[in-house]
């Protein structure tokens, strides 16, 4: 029984308070609706947490440990890609020596790439066979296959660069389940527990990123050659150990996928029918719920997501992790060419600081829920996109002298431009997942400082100071857990109780756009122009972004029947 603001609720078939509930549908609720019912004067009735109020406490459990493998999925996933982050490059070299900065730019994008297809087709396939089950267990199985193969091609014949490329397109294909984990959470969720839950994903996924790194470094007294031989040219060392961990991590989420462990629910379609049901027992002035066969035609007939909305999450989405990608494709170029560090410190001291990055990210994740709860979605949001568009702007240089400089060995001046475009290729560096850290190589000059003679800005533009890098870096990292997270919680909200795969495939697939995208923009743009115009160009993107929010800001809201008013039913979110 359910005590509301002015009346009273029963939902079981005697009318009489039951501690164990049971579970609800279109037709059940019709049912259980008692017919002791009172209602207020004022017409209020019941503010409704279906999760504890509604459902049973076995199927709730199910559903948590449920809920629980698909967080376990994110972290698999997140820790194979970063277990091997940084072994991209130098695997690549001693695999194929003659493959050549060229093919790296195609190597790194494969993932992203698959990832952008696959995205959105696994999503409909989800839809349609209205389970994820399949689609989760072979994800994983292929993700097992690239990881293997990716192990493997020091067995295979030459050009071995293809074999590498298509381990790392298998790679980013099985990545696409990611969108059924979000579609999955989203149906497995009620209204109220969607922000906690996306958070905690998130949360998974960030932690794993964080520990990639250092387990790879379990993996260096292993060395990088042939010392421990495991078959006919089969070896494990630094390279090939984090794969082969990664290819039984797999294997092992896709069993627990299996029937008998992992159970599908679809809550928010019950949650749904629940507050349709009462919607419609109110409008109808009646003491009983309406036939289930009315119910049903009801809930046919409720209006489609806003479009509109969707569209703008998704242009949020995208533009939020074109933000975060914009800092990891400068980062370490910023740091070997306005401190002048050497390119070994650089990638030490911008590894670290991704790192406390990665733990202040998960603190900041393990808080929205609670936050999100008490500010709402929208507000953080907000603060999200407004930290992401004031980070660039902390870069801008400032009065003082320009950056310590150096000079490439070029040869031939004449080739100065056939040059620049070729040291752009070669700072898109390696590259996985959601993280990528570029490293800029000069010709014959291992030392840090600006190539003037490559990127004449250098000469006369201000350097930008590390105080600045920090408070830039600190903004970045604290406004993306915020927008991205929110923007996941208020898109799948904004869809309701229709199926979900298909919308979370495109946003997935937004958001792979803007990986493959902002790395190209950001460095054309910096060593033609220099960063003045590089952090303009990211703070006009973020201010049009805000502006778009806001200019939107009242149809972000949860998907609502028709004709619901604010004293029926509704969810507490």
């Amino acid at each position: 029984m359910m005590a509301g603001r002015s009346g009273t609720y029963s939902f079981d078939d005697n009318s009489e308070s039951n501690s164990t509930a049971k579970s609800i549908d279109i037709e059940d609720v019709s049912k259980k609706c008692s017919t002791k019912e009172t209602v207020g004067m004022s017409g209020d009735v019941d503010e409704v947490d279906y999760a504890k109020d509604v459902e049973p406490a076995d199927e709730r459990r199910r559903r948590y440990f449920s809920l629980a493998i698909i967080t376990l999925t994110a972290f698999t996933f997140n820790l194979s890609f970063s277990i091997i982050l940084t072994s991209a490059k130098p695997y690549l070299d001693q695999m194929d020596p003659e493959a050549g900065t060229q093919f790296l730019g195609l190597f790194i994008s494969a993932q992203p790439l698959a990832q952008l297809f696959f995205s959105p087709l696994l999503g409909f396939l989800g839809n349609k066979f209205g389970s994820i089950r399949i689609l989760s267990i072979l994800s994983t199985l292929v993700l097992a296959t690239g990881f293997i193969l990716y192990a493997c091609v020091s067995a295979l014949p030459g050009p071995r660069r293809w074999y590498l490329f298509a381990a790392r397109f298998l790679i980013g294909a099985a990545a696409g389940s990611i969108t059924l984990c979000f579609s999955y959470i989203a149906s497995a969720t009620t209204v109220k527990e969607r922000t906690t839950a996306i958070s905690l994903f998130s949360l998974a996924g960030s932690t794993a990123f964080v520990l990639g790194p250092v387990i790879q470094l379990a993996f260096a007294p292993l060395g990088v050659g042939t010392d421990v031989p495991i078959g006919d040219y089969l070896y494990i060392n630094l390279f090939t150990g984090p794969s082969w961990l990664s290819a039984g991590m797999a294997v092992f989420n896709a069993l627990v996928f299996l029937p008998g462990i992992f159970s599908e629910h679809n809550v928010a379609k019950k949650e749904g029918d629940f507050v349709a049901t009462m919607a419609a027992k109110k409008r109808s002035g009646k003491a009983t719920c309406p036939s289930p066969g009315e119910m049903a035609q009801k809930i046919k007939k409720q209006k489609r997501p806003d479009k509109w909305a969707l569209i703008v999450c998704i242009v949020i989405f995208a533009s939020v992790q074109f933000n975060f990608i914009f800092l990891e494709s400068v980062a370490t170029l910023l740091v070997i060419e306005q401190l002048g560090m050497s390119e070994k410190s650089a990638i030490i001291v911008v590894g670290l600081a991704f790192a406390a990055a990665g733990v202040f990210s998960g603190l900041i994740f393990a808080i929205l829920g609670p936050l999100a709860r008490r500010m709402g979605e929208r507000v953080l949001l907000i603060i999200g996109v407004f930290f992401l568009a004031l980070g660039p702007v902390m870069l801008y240089p400032c009065s003082g002298p320009p950056p310590p400089l150096k000079y490439s060995d070029v040869g031939n001046t004449s080739t100065s431009l056939a040059f620049e475009k070729e040291s752009l290729i070669e700072k898109l560096t390696f590259s996985y997942g959601w993280l990528s850290v570029p490293i800029p190589v000069s010709s014959n000059n291992v030392s840090g400082g600006c190539p003037v003679d490559l990127q004449p800005w250098c000469g006369y533009t201000s350097a930008i100071r590390w105080q600045q890098l920090m408070a830039g870096f600190i903004l970045i990292v604290t406004g993306f857990p915020m927008g991205a997270a929110m923007t996941n919680a208020i898109f799948s909200k904004i869809i309701g109780p229709f199926p979900q795969g298909t919308w979370m495939g495109i946003l997935a697939a937004g958001a792979c756009f803007a990986r493959v995208l902002c790395p190209i923009c950001v460095t054309n743009i910096y060593s033609a122009y220099g960063p003045l115009a590089t952090f303009a160009f990211m703070t006009g993107v973020m201010v049009l972004v805000l502006m778009l929010l806001v200019i939107y800001y009242r149809h972000l809201v949860p998907y609502r029947y028709e004709n619901i008013e604010e004293s029926v039913p509704y969810l507490i979110t």
